[in-house]
């Protein structure tokens, strides 16, 4: 036998052991702050190195620096860059990890920070292989000239981006770089110069088809030659308005890779608007007829822009144009970058017009008008005349090169920087407009504060299909996915980027919010080109947008870390697919796609954007809980009931957008997702209630429920919010709400002080509760109460509110008076029956001093309009009154204030009679640019706000409707647009 104490002895040691080892991981535990502090320390050694390095390697890859041939480059550095940029991707993902979980237990946070402590070692032992000073000094022994490196301006690159989002990430910093900037407003109307041989050739061909049944007339020019501006300005002329005034005025982008489906609802919708006709089943014959016998019955004029030789055979059949229609003079114009596209479309010689590269003095000034702005297009003196000049031969005599590489040097005031952009342009060996245009997108990183976040948003715009109208905010949300845009307030920021791209003529504002910011924009095709040429060429991104993929293509997606499948027609992702790195992918739009592979969802570790708004789904994966990294999650437009339970498991989820789903209810544990600061349940129309849990979203800033009016606010059952806890959310800025019949209570608005945008369906109410004066910061009103008896005084010290819209007031009689509003810009009075006037104080001296857009719809007890004195209304620059059948005459006051450009009056018997004696002195006004005087009988008015709303370009309309009617409904259906 042994040792009777030898047991006891070894286990007391074991437990000795055992015990030491509990305390030694105790400490580590405990120490994970520490640990992280350890890791932020690192980063600044990293990003000194990193912008050194990432910006040799690009120089090198773009071409701007050569290795010497006796010393080729060694093949270990691409190898040693791309595992740090491994390294740092994992600590990103881990500091986001541990900012969101910052009370995770004990067992947790020891294995949290053994793996911080293991990937300090594995950065630490990366970076020592090769010191930063001798790898720099290694490189740069095989470069021919070495001087070239000094010479390339500092250009962050992702991997930049990810150092400083991690440092981001964990609490060192959440910078914001809202400043001055985030006010400048983009140039609204650019300058027309040249192309006037071309305009009046196209209008005289127009004028003088006019009695033929179909008249085919084409515009042809290369990439950038202006072709679809002078359409536009065609199609906004006097004389075509005139000509077509009462007639079909139709648009249509057509693109490269076109949906005819696509194309022919677009003019439907057109059609539907314009006549007193109505398409009530979708099915694809039908609208073929119904497009077919519309065509025939009324005379019209087809514009079409940007036709390729994809479609151009078989459009005019698709598009169900009529080969012989009833009416004569009617008219197709076609745009494209080649001749044998047109002459598929029927357009003979003698009905093309080539357009011109512009000659050195019209290319001078239209260059000098973006290049120098605040000289009003004057050279400065700092600023070598010759050199300029050369630049802007550089352009080519292209329009859109001349207009974005002069945008790209307004900042740069030194003739020695000039030239360094002389050099650029002449040493592009492709001598290609991608070549040339490349200057705008490298100049993008010179923009103080942005760096290569904006570069990295300009490149995710070739995610969108091409030629397609892209919503604000959805490149947004995007960008914010992507850790692109951060901030206290990353919305915010986000219309600041956009305002600065449009600055930059790197994209084309088509629609725009009262207060400037872009609601919508379109990428030219020619930059849509170069930014997906350099995102795929260089960022590890495959856009496949928009190309008719019926087969999910899984060999080309392979290694890339940025993917978008948007608006194919895929059916199935393969459940073979792995992804583990992917960041970003897009399969909106796919409307027969039905499911996504739980194999698939498991490997995408590292996702933090995922659209899949549009398809065919009708459940999620049960493991959705798995990607950890997620931040935007798009199921808008989608037959969804539910959401799987382990959505609430997505700690760094930001953005839900669950826009016109089939939603019923969101999941019981909703409150877990505590980095949730945009909700998006508008237009939910099954959605029955509020999780409780969304009270304690401390975190949320943006919650929309407008129009979901089947929620019910019960405060008796456990699971379901009562309206009144809302009151919680303290730091909400915007608020879309229907309360379905439940009273809100005073408190519950007082508390939300920091709302800015706020719309609200309130029905079982009479008054707005007296504390929504608290909401000081307010700017934004949209308030639809049909049980609205009045509304009293207070309400008119909102000092910041630039807009208000009040739609079916159904009760309300009188308005309280707006007039001493100080920022009011956009008032809208819609469906409100029983005012029947308005305050004397309306016209009176000094009121409404920044008010820009007036507009009375559907106020059928309406007799009269306040007579406006001198000094009243000094702003007006947009009148429309629709269907005011009361309303006994315009008083000429009104189109003699000294601002008013357009005056809309529509479906008013009783004015457009008296106008008519009226109308020769109304047209010899010339500083009324517009004014439409229409008795067509048309749709319900609902019915045509909702086909106007589906329409983005207000020159579809020409003079035959408002465009700022559509902001006004458009914030009525979707909450991002306020």
């Amino acid at each position: 036998m042994g040792d009777p104490g030898f047991i006891p002895g070894f286990a007391g040691y074991a437990i000795q052991l055992a015990g030491d080892q509990i305390i030694h991981h105790i400490n580590i535990a405990i120490r994970c702050k520490k640990e992280l502090d350890a890791l932020k320390l690192l980063l600044p050694r990293i990003q000194a190195m990193n912008v050194e390095l990432q910006e040799y390697r690009k120089a090198l890859n773009s071409g701007k620096m050569s290795t010497s041939p006796h010393h080729p480059l060694p093949s270990t550095v691409n190898s040693w860059l791309n595992e740090l940029n491994a390294l740092l991707e994992e600590a990103s993902d881990l500091a986001q990890h541990c900012t969101v979980r910052s009370h995770f237990h004990l067992f947790s946070r020891y294995r949290t920070s053994r793996k911080i402590r293991r990937l300090i070692d594995n950065i630490e032992k990366h970076i020592a292989s090769t010191p930063s000073v001798a790898f720099l000094h290694q490189l740069q022994q095989y470069v021919a000239n070495r001087q070239v490196l000094e010479q390339i301006k500092e250009r962050l690159d992702y991997l930049n981006h990810s150092t400083s989002a991690m440092a981001s990430a964990s609490g060192d910093l959440f910078r914001s770089i809202y400043s001055a900037t985030s006010n400048k407003k983009y140039i609204e109307e650019a300058v027309i110069v040249g192309q006037d041989s071309e305009s009046n050739r196209l209008v005289e061909l127009i004028d003088s088809q006019q009695h033929k049944n179909v008249s085919r007339l084409g515009l042809v020019g290369k990439g950038g030659a202006g072709k679809t501006l002078l359409l536009k300005r065609v199609f906004n002329g006097d004389q075509v308005q005139s000509l077509f005034r009462n007639d079909l005025m139709l648009w249509l982008t057509v693109s490269q890779n076109p949906s005819f489906n696509t194309l022919r609802d677009d003019l439907v919708k057109q059609i539907t608007v314009q006549v007193n006709e109505r398409l009530d089943s979708r099915e694809e014959d039908h609208v073929k007829t119904w497009l077919n016998e519309c065509m025939r019955k009324h005379k019209f004029a087809l514009f079409l822009d940007d036709i390729w030789e994809t479609s151009a055979a078989s459009l005019l059949e698709e598009l169900c144009v009529p080969h012989s229609p009833h009416h004569k003079s009617n008219i197709i114009i076609a745009t494209s970058r080649t001749t044998s596209v047109l002459s598929q479309l029927g357009v003979r010689p003698s009905s093309l017009i080539e357009m011109q590269d512009l000659t050195e003095n019209d290319g001078w000034r239209l260059f000098s008008f973006y290049a120098f702005p605040d000289s009003g297009g004057i050279l400065p003196m700092s600023i070598d005349q010759e050199i300029a000049i050369s630049v802007c031969k550089e352009c080519g005599g292209l329009p859109l090169a001349l207009k974005v590489i002069g945008k790209a040097m307004v900042s740069v005031t030194l003739s020695n920087e000039w030239e360094l952009a002389v050099k650029k342009l002449q040493n592009d060996v492709t001598r290609s407009l991608y070549g040339r245009l490349r200057l705008s997108y490298d100049a993008l990183a010179d923009v103080a504060g942005y760096g290569i976040s904006l570069q990295l948003c300009f490149l995710c715009l070739a995610a969108f299909s091409k030629g397609h109208v892209i919503y604000s905010n959805d490149a947004i949300d995007f960008w914010i996915g992507e850790g692109l845009v951060a901030g206290r307030d990353p919305l915010q920021i986000g219309d600041t980027y956009v305002i600065l791209l449009a600055d930059r003529c790197l994209i084309e504002p088509i629609q725009k919010d009262y207060d400037g910011n872009v609601i919508c924009f379109r990428v030219h095709d020619v930059l849509h080109d170069l930014a997906q040429q350099i995102a795929e060429k260089e960022e590890k991104c495959f856009f496949q947008a928009s190309k008719g993929l019926q087969e999910f293509p899984m060999v080309d997606c392979a290694g890339h870390i940025r993917i978008s499948l948007e608006d194919n027609s895929l059916t199935r992702v393969p459940k073979e697919f792995r992804a583990p790195y992917i960041r970003f992918l897009l399969l909106s739009s796919n409307p027969s796609l039905m499911e996504i592979p739980t194999e698939v969802i498991g490997s995408m570790t590292a996702l933090r954007v995922l659209d899949l708004s549009r398809t065919a789904l009708q459940s999620l994966p049960q493991n959705m809980g798995s990607l950890k990294c997620l931040v935007y999650l798009g199921l808008s437009f989608v037959a969804l009931k539910r959401l799987p339970n382990s959505v609430t498991a997505l700690k760094n989820l930001q953005i839900l957008d669950l826009y016109r789903s089939d939603i019923t209810q969101l999941p019981s544990g909703f409150s877990k997702l505590t980095s949730l600061k945009l909700l998006d349940v508008s237009f939910c129309k099954h959605l029955q209630c509020m999780p409780y849990g969304i009270s304690r979203l401390t975190s949320l800033e943006y919650l929309d429920a407008f129009s979901s009016s089947n929620i019910q606010w019960n405060k008796c059952r456990r699971d379901r919010l009562p309206i009144s806890d809302l009151c919680t959310l303290n730091k909400l800025k915007r608020l879309g709400l229907h309360n379905n019949g439940e009273i809100i209570q005073e408190g519950m608005l007082g508390t939300m002080k920091q709302v800015e945008y706020l719309c609200m369906h309130l029905t079982g109410m009479e008054s707005l509760p007296q504390d929504i004066i608290s909401m000081s910061k307010l700017r934004k009103l949209l308030l639809t109460f049909p049980q609205l008896l009045q509304i009293e005084n207070p309400f008119c010290e909102f000092q910041n509110l630039g807009y208000l819209s009040l739609f079916d007031c159904g009760m309300l009689k009188q308005l309280p008076n707006l007039h001493n509003l100080p920022s009011l810009k956009h008032l809208h009075i819609v469906k409100c029956p029983n005012i029947e006037k308005f305050p004397e104080e309306f016209g009176k001296q000094g009121g409404f001093p920044k008010l820009e857009v007036f507009s009375v719809v559907k106020l059928r007890k309406l007799e009269q309009l306040p007579i406006v004195e001198e000094g009243a209304l000094p702003s007006l620059k947009t009148l429309t009154i629709m269907k005011c059948e009361a309303l006994q005459r315009l008083p000429q006051c009104y189109w003699n204030l000294k601002s008013v450009e357009k005056i809309r009056v529509y479906g008013c018997s009783k004015v457009l009679f008296v106008m008519a004696e009226e109308e020769n002195f109304i047209k010899t006004k010339i500083k009324v640019q517009t004014i439409t005087l229409s008795m067509i009988e048309t749709q319900t008015s609902e019915e045509r706000y909702h086909d106007i709303l589906q329409q983005s370009e207000h020159f579809y309309y020409g003079e035959f409707w408002c465009s700022e009617m559509f902001q006004l409904f458009a914030s009525i259906n979707r909450f991002y647009l306020f």
